[in-house]
């Protein structure tokens, strides 16, 4: 998209009720936003969009274009459009991508391997704790946490994340009109390290509607999202219903079950969330992480006796079948059936169909 096109699209943006399937329509219906803004009234009227939202347009069309690039620079908000190679990537294809990202910080942290980390704002003692601890460790493992910024589980989320490595937060407003209003200094320092992201624009204010929108962008952006607390309907259970439509992995961990808070994840569990009673069962799910010294699976490496490390050896590259293995290892079939069978049960290797196996 050049200079000019941009300029226009940031521009229309502005106008109220213009939302983001609007943008997608009008780019199909004009072939580009420049056509859009630069259309004859009668167009523009007999258009699918209401009558209002073309009388806006038309003031619009009174201002420079460059004009809003130039507010948008003087609040260090940078802009990335769809067709752009800045754009992440892991949101090009979910149901209805944002066509405009206005973000500060570094774009290039969404490249990363993201889990999103979300609850309640009421949050209890213990949701924050846990929140903190499992993104906090979770850094430390390479993982950028990703997260709304909102109050409660979120925030503390972003600040576990900060105590070891990078996190995300995606708003549900303009980024000049930061949301809960105590978190100011969180979003600077967040900014410093990775990224702050909205899809709304300046000056556009938390409203209800903004925050399912904002939580499609969250899931979207990641691996998979980690329900900490959340009421039997709450936008964390939202978050969790995007993740599975997108294809991406849901994490619970669970709560007292006389705690309003703790309705949301216990029920997730029961309807097949992975349960989480600490970060091993987080990365057990992903095993291209880096694992810090004392995680599960290098411990459970340091265990491993000689005939196991033997055949492991074996598996670095491509799957081997059972025969290759013994041929390889010199093992006999029973003790290489014993050593398959405790790699397998400690997490480190798969069996697949026809007798092969595979490191994970």
């Amino acid at each position: 998209m050049d200079r000019l096109e941009k300029a226009i699209l940031c521009t229309i943006h502005l106008i109220p009720g213009l939302g983001n399937r609007s943008l997608w329509k009008i780019l199909d219906e004009f072939g580009s936003f420049q056509n859009f803004f630069q259309a004859d009234k009668k167009t523009l009227y007999t258009s699918f969009l209401k009558t209002e939202i073309i009388d806006k347009l038309l003031e619009k069309r009174k201002m420079s274009p460059e004009i809003v690039m130039e507010e948008y620079r003087s609040h260090d908000i940078e802009i990335v459009t769809w067709d752009e190679s800045l754009y992440p990537q892991s949101l090009r294809n979910i149901s209805n991508p944002p066509m405009i990202l206005y973000y500060r910080g570094d774009i290039r942290v969404t490249e990363q391997i993201c889990l999103a980390v979300v609850g309640s704002r009421a949050a209890s003692v213990y949701g924050r704790n846990v929140a903190r601890k499992l993104a906090r460790e979770m850094a430390e493992s390479g993982i950028v946490i990703v997260s709304g910024m909102a109050r409660g589980i979120d925030s503390e989320a972003h600040r576990g994340a900060l105590e070891a490595g990078k996190t995300i937060a995606i708003l549900g407003s303009g980024l000049n009109v930061i949301y809960p209003p105590e978190n100011r200094k969180l979003f600077q320092e967040i900014t410093a390290s990775g990224i702050v992201i909205s899809e709304f624009p300046l000056n556009n204010h938390p409203e209800p509607v903004n925050f399912p929108l904002r939580n499609r962008i969250i899931s979207g952006l990641c691996r998979g999202v980690v329900v900490v607390e959340g009421k039997e309907k709450s936008g964390a259970l939202i978050t969790a219903d995007f993740a599975l439509e997108q294809g991406r992995d849901v994490f619970a961990v669970p709560g007292p079950i006389n705690s309003k808070t703790s309705v949301g994840p216990n029920n997730l569990i029961k309807q097949g969330a992975i349960l989480v009673t600490g970060i091993d069962d987080i990365l057990e799910e992903y095993y291209d992480i880096n694992r810090t010294p004392g995680t599960l699976r290098q411990d459970r490496l340091l265990l491993l006796d000689d005939n196991e490390k033997m055949v492991l050896e074996q598996l670095v590259h491509e799957s081997l079948h059972f025969d290759e293995l013994i041929q390889i290892c010199g093992l006999e079939i029973g003790t290489l059936s014993t050593a398959l069978f405790k790699l397998e049960f400690a997490g480190i290797i798969k069996s697949l169909p026809g007798n092969y196996y595979v490191r994970i």
